[in-house]
């Protein structure tokens, strides 16, 4: 990943709307983080908007490219994953300052300060035992198809197993939508005629537009499934931070949500960020039905706004595991033109979309 991509797309991010009402009447196409929650507060004390302009754009660029470089379920990846994850909401709103596009940083040599890793820590509870939870080993969801894993000794992470996918199978996955601009459309149009793919939605999301662009996707043979109300808790922090019936209740609202707008209870969870303590998981699956879907080669599509670098991120991480379960999100710009080449790259390269079904019976069977 090249340094000079991520601070062209980093310095050209929009706001996000301010209040959770906006949500949907606020989104635009070029608004690329438009799934996440309200911008954090400023930064605290003395500190400029170009200081943290630069701490966070270094420890964002250090912890992409570990994402990019580790394997998926692995103790790397996962602490990258996360950490990142917090650090682009941090930069969003900062990067319209007039301070943070003049801020200079030499990103080569730069690492996490231990402010940044301070916040980072904080926000995912890093070194807080939680109530009630098994801290290790690993807790077994289904053998070879999901287990947590701990972050940090404390942090539940859901990695996800593809055994059930022969070599050159892939399902197609798209967190955070719907899009009511016509990035989601456009998505739709490419997959026409392939086996249908996953849309992991916010219940935040769905609005009378919101509802009618989930209710297309179901038309045409797609999952409509859950990711949360929220992008996890209201302020943004992850479900270990909500008891058990309070994320079954954020998930309620959203299958509700749903199941009137497609006629069809959604059948597939991905927990925003991947993290769920393994009780309120369980409780998920037992209270919706739903079948536990991680992530298996992730493209980390917001880390760049060029579709040709994305692109080849994508093709080499899917021919390096040789199949998989694919995150993408239907809210970037980049990514809804990178699916559109990926669907002929796939054909024309021996790979087969299969029907996420395939899940489901991989999960449920014996």
């Amino acid at each position: 990943m090249k340094t000079a991509v991520i601070l062209s797309a980093l310095i050209s991010l929009n706001a996000l709307p301010s209040a959770a009402g906006a949500f949907e009447d606020s989104l635009s196409s070029d608004n690329i983080f438009s799934a996440e929650v309200p911008a954090p507060p400023a930064p605290a004390g003395d500190e400029t908007p170009g200081a943290a302009y630069s701490r966070y754009t270094a420890a964002l660029n250090h912890y992409s490219e570990m994402a990019f470089r580790s394997e998926p379920g692995t103790e790397a990846y996962m602490e990258a994953y996360l950490a990142a994850s917090y650090l682009r909401d941090r930069l969003e709103p900062l990067g319209g300052t007039a301070a943070a596009k003049s801020a200079r940083i030499d990103l080569d040599f730069a690492r996490p300060d231990a402010a940044t890793l301070a916040e980072v820590a904080d926000f995912f509870g890093w070194g807080q035992a939680m109530k009630d939870e098994q801290l290790s080993p690993p807790v077994t969801i289904k053998a070879g198809f999901a287990t947590i894993k701990y972050v940090k000794g404390n942090t539940p992470f859901l990695v996800q197993g593809d055994s059930f996918l022969k070599r050159g199978e892939v399902i197609l996955t798209f967190d955070d939508g719907p899009d009511t601009h016509g990035l989601t459309a456009s998505v739709l149009e490419s997959n026409a005629g392939s086996a249908p793919s996953i849309f992991f939605v916010l219940g935040s999301k769905l609005g009378p537009a919101g509802r009618a662009v989930i209710r297309d996707e179901a038309a045409r043979g797609h999952e409509v499934s859950l990711h949360g109300y929220w992008h996890a808790t209201e302020t943004g922090k992850p479900f270990t931070r909500y008891s058990t019936e309070q994320v079954l209740a954020d998930l309620g609202r959203t299958a509700d949500l749903i199941k009137t707008a497609t006629g069809k209870a959604p059948s597939f969870f991905r927990p925003p960020y991947g993290i769920i303590a393994p009780q309120a998981l369980r409780a998920a699956i037992d209270r919706f039905g739903v079948t536990p879907m991680g992530w298996t080669v992730d493209t980390l599509d917001w880390s760049t706004k060029d579709p040709d670098e994305l692109f080849e991120k994508t093709t080499s991480l899917i021919r390096q595991r040789g199949k998989g379960i694919v995150l993408m999100h239907d809210i970037h710009p980049q990514s809804v033109r990178v699916n559109a080449r990926l669907i002929k790259w796939l054909g024309d390269n021996g790979y087969k979309v299969v029907n996420p079904e395939a899940a489901v019976r991989a999960f449920r069977g014996s």
